[in-house]
């Protein structure tokens, strides 16, 4: 089956998208994105995306495609304002300490049940990121699903042996542990990164790995350094997920959902994230008119069958990682 999110942006992926609507300020509203986000939901849609600038104040000027929220404060609320679709957000290893990004994103998939993911932005240091993504996963894995017993009687909040102390010191980070968070219901949150030539090692480690803006001959080429990487890692290429973007204009819904089964063909993917060029509309006739078209042909889901972001991809719960207790 074919794997479809959203890349949520105010007024729509066309940067002049903003300058064809009445009351610009609603579209910046939580209300206007929640209901792109509820739109996509009704599709059956995988997940929501919300990219992030590095977290930086711009310079000049502001790019009417930002998010106007930070997104691991967005996908909070809009964890509370939908039930299903998975929450992917943006955040850079350079501008968090690992214990409290990995606290942030354990909080975030307790409050949607198993809905979330971090989309990684590196710090161009390969080997500060490899151990930062190993701390934060040995962090998310601190306890077993049955550690908290709650047993009144006993006097027991929860089992000692089940508690996992991570005791790392490593070359950038020095971090105890254990997390203060219970577990995922989904193991660990979802791991994301959008590949480019120089952050293989960072995709290699991902749960769900974006190809950038470019031909599918390119998509293939970087589909096939990643698989080496992976290789490298003793994982295989049916452990990740790999999207791409695309950008839809509704001339036939069939014609849409002919250029995507034709490029997941030919670049070996296992879906897209749709970039819509207008906001909400381009997201409401996706999904009022491609949505049934590829389910027609049996490529996509008639209904969520999972209830966390790691079902819905078909990811499989992740293995405990080896670690002092």
């Amino acid at each position: 089956m074919m794997h479809i999110g959203l890349s949520l942006t105010p007024f729509g992926h066309y940067p002049t998208a903003w300058r064809a609507k009445d009351g610009q300020l609603d579209a910046l509203d939580f209300s206007h994105m929640a209901a792109q986000v509820k739109q996509a939901e009704a599709g059956g849609l995988d997940f929501v995306l919300l990219a992030d600038s590095f977290g930086q104040r711009p310079h000049d000027d502001l790019s009417p495609l930002a998010v106007p929220f930070e997104p691991t404060m967005l996908v909070s609320a809009l964890a509370t304002a939908t039930r299903r679709i998975g929450l992917i957000a943006t955040a850079a290893t350079h501008q968090h300490e690992p214990y409290n990004l990995a606290r942030r994103f354990a909080s975030l998939d307790l409050i949607g049940d198993g809905r979330t993911g971090w989309n990684v932005i590196g710090s161009g240091d390969p080997e500060r990121d490899r151990e930062y993504l190993a701390v934060v996963s040995g962090l998310w894995d601190s306890w077993e699903d049955d550690a908290f017993v709650y047993d009144k009687a006993q006097g027991r909040f929860f089992e000692p042996d089940k508690m996992h102390v991570l005791n790392h010191k490593g070359a950038h980070f020095a971090v105890r542990g254990p997390l203060n968070v219970n577990p995922s219901p989904q193991g660990r949150p979802v791991i994301s990164h959008v590949l480019t030539p120089g952050t293989l090692d960072i995709a290699a480690r991902a749960d769900v790995v974006f190809l950038p803006e470019t031909t599918p001959d390119t998509w293939k080429a970087l589909a096939a350094s990643l698989v080496e990487h992976l290789a490298a890692l003793g994982r295989q290429r049916q452990d990740v997920r790999l999207l791409a973007n695309i950008v839809p204009s509704i001339s036939t819904a069939a014609d849409i959902a002919d250029q995507m089964q034709e490029q997941a063909k030919a670049a070996g993917l296992d879906g897209f994230v749709l970039l819509p060029p207008s906001a909400p509309e381009g997201v409401a006739s996706f999904v009022d008119e491609v949505v049934p078209e590829l389910r027609r042909r049996g490529v996509f889901r008639h209904a969520y069958d999972a209830t966390t972001l790691r079902g819905h991809l078909d990811l499989p719960r992740p293995a405990r990682l080896e670690r002092a207790s």
